[in-house]
C-alpha cells in the first residue's frame, strides 16, 4: 500500500470519527419523597384536560352545564396500613361570576370551570371534597370530570383555558 493511500484512508478514518463525536447534554432529575400513603404517577401529576369545542348555545342559563370529560389522577405505590382513604382539593383563579368556578383566560366570557369528584360529588374551587377515596394497596386510579359550566345567561365564544392545582390528604 503506497503512503499516499494510506495517508488517506487516515485522513478519512480521522473525519468519521469526529461526525460520530457526541455533544455533552444535561438531565435533571425531579421528584420528591413524601409521608403520605401514596405517591403520584407524574403521568397525571402536570397533565393537559381537552375540554373540546362546546357550542355556546350550550348555555342558556346561569348554572348551565357541558358534557363532563373525565381525567385520572393516579396514586402509586400506596400502603393502607399507613391511611386508608384520601380526598383531594383543587384550587386556582375563581371565575369573576362564581368563586366556586375556576375562572378561564381567553376571549370567552360568562363560563367557569366545574369539577366533579368520582362519586360525582361537585366540587368547590379551594374546598377540600367531602367524600373519602378509599385507597387499595398498590396503584389507584381516581377518575375526576371537568366540564364548563355558565355564569351567566349568555356565554361569549372564544378560548376558555383555566389551570388547577391539587393536593391529596390521607385519613
Amino acid at each position: 500500500m503506497s503512503f499516499k493511500k494510506l495517508a488517506v484512508i487516515a485522513a478519512f478514518s480521522a473525519v468519521s470519527a469526529a461526525a460520530f463525536a457526541a455533544n455533552p447534554g444535561v438531565i435533571t432529575f425531579k421528584g420528591e419523597i413524601v409521608t403520605g400513603a401514596c405517591g403520584i404517577s407524574g403521568d397525571t401529576l402536570n397533565q393537559t384536560v381537552n375540554l373540546g369545542q362546546v357550542p355556546a348555545n350550550t348555555f342558556k342559563a346561569a348554572g348551565d352545564r357541558s358534557e363532563v370529560v373525565n381525567f385520572p389522577i393516579i396514586l402509586t405505590d400506596c400502603d393502607t396500613t399507613t391511611q386508608k382513604n384520601a380526598k383531594f382539593t383543587f384550587t386556582g383563579a375563581a371565575a369573576d361570576a362564581n368563586a366556586e368556578l375556576f375562572g378561564t383566560t381567553g376571549s370567552a366570557s360568562g363560563v367557569g370551570i366545574r369539577l366533579q369528584a368520582p362519586s360525582g360529588e361537585i366540587l368547590k374551587n379551594g374546598t377540600e371534597q367531602s367524600s373519602n377515596f378509599v385507597l387499595s394497596n398498590g396503584n389507584n386510579t381516581v377518575m375526576f370530570g371537568a366540564m364548563y359550566e355558565s355564569t351567566a345567561a349568555k356565554v361569549t365564544p372564544g378560548v376558555a383555558d383555566s389551570v388547577a392545582n391539587f393536593t391529596v390528604a390521607y385519613y
